[in-house]
């Protein structure tokens, strides 16, 4: 090997290194404050299962890098597990291994419908580059556009390119539309209000709860649920977003609830705080449906292994996809309560 390509493998090795550390770094700060948030509600961790969690994250999974959120999952779960994913894990060296280059395809907004082909995308319209472009590929003035949505619904949503987590969502009805800086927006989809099955309306009124189903697509078989978590909003709340929504571990078999739920920071609730819903004993209806769905989407688009749902159930039964996540799924509240879910799947082989 040559002097300047001993270097440059050096620089490479430096640059990633530091690549890592600042990934882990907003990692180990949620990590922290929900150790601090559980250990208020007696959940804390002994030096043996912390010792447990350390030793595995070295001597399978590769790094001690990785001991932060096996730390917490023991935290919660009160006993430590072997084939638990950590988070950094999952994004860092899981999924760019297993969903390549075009990861960010689900992010893409406006292309969703296209790729997946399939007409449980509530989208209406698109606005590509500055052209309003309907589903059926019909392009529109402004003032048609408007005609042709609120003469079918009171509001609409808009979702933003590369938006993520709720953020690049934005409510419009028609006064509000006409007044929309629509050029500061990008290219954007605008979809149809949902309106949510009674089960998930008595939990949480006002934003539409959405269901995670998180399938998993080994190469020549066939795609599975993994992992799922409904996710439903506080009172006040037009739409979820990540930051403040509450998360319900779900047993992926039946759609039944795990007895508790989990708020961002980690409080665990017996009931929803705003309308005292308990959770305990609810199972969530058409669940089997979604999941089919889900699945069978997969199956079409087999270019990734792992692939996170995010499904709203209507009033009427009718399952909706809402969006699709390629890039890093979150796991870590269903993987906590009820997981491991990923076993046998040889990903913590993809350090070595």
């Amino acid at each position: 090997m040559s002097v300047s390509q001993f270097l440059k493998n050096k620089f490479r090795k430096s640059r990633k290194r530091r690549w890592n550390r600042l990934y882990d770094q907003s990692h180990i700060s949620r990590v922290d404050m929900g150790l601090q948030v559980l250990a208020k509600q007696g959940r804390t961790l002994s030096v043996t299962n912390e010792k447990k969690a350390e030793e595995y994250a070295i001597t399978v999974l590769g790094s001690a890098d990785f001991a932060p959120w096996l730390k917490l999952y023991t935290a919660f779960r009160g006993e430590f597990l072997e084939g638990w994913i950590p988070d950094n894990y999952l994004g860092r060296v899981v999924c760019p291994a297993i969903n390549g280059n075009f990861r960010d395809i689900g992010r893409l907004k406006t292309l969703s419908r296209r790729i997946l082909q399939a007409e449980a995308l509530p989208d209406l319209v698109y606005c590509i580059r500055g052209s309003w472009i309907t589903v059926i590929g019909e392009t529109l003035d402004f003032a048609r556009i408007k005609t042709f949505l609120f003469d079918q619904y009171p509001v609409v949503f808009l979702k933003k390119d590369y938006s993520l987590q709720g953020n690049g969502v934005v409510k419009l009805d028609s006064d509000k539309f006409s007044e929309f800086d629509f050029k500061s927006a990008g290219d954007f989809v605008i979809q149809a209000p949902i309106r949510q099955h009674a089960f998930f309306e008595e939990i949480s009124p006002g934003s539409v709860a959405t269901l995670r189903i998180t399938t998993v697509k080994l190469a020549s078989k066939p795609a599975v649920n993994r992992l799922t978590t409904l996710r439903v909003g506080r009172l006040g709340m037009e739409y979820i977003y990540t930051s403040d929504c509450i998360r319900v571990p779900v047993y992926s078999n039946d759609g039944s609830f795990y007895h508790q739920a989990i708020s961002p920071d980690w409080t665990v609730l017996e009931v929803h705080p705003d309308t005292q819903v308990p959770f305990e004993g609810r199972t969530i209806p058409e669940f089997a449906k979604a999941v089919r769905l889900c699945e069978q989407l997969h199956d079409r688009f087999a270019h990734f292994e792992l692939i996170g749902w995010d499904v709203s159930i209507e009033q009427s039964g009718e399952v909706k996809i809402m969006e699709w996540n390629t890039d890093e799924p979150g796991i870590v509240f269903s993987e906590a309560a009820i997981g491991p879910h990923f076993r046998e799947l040889g990903w913590e082989k993809l350090c070595k």
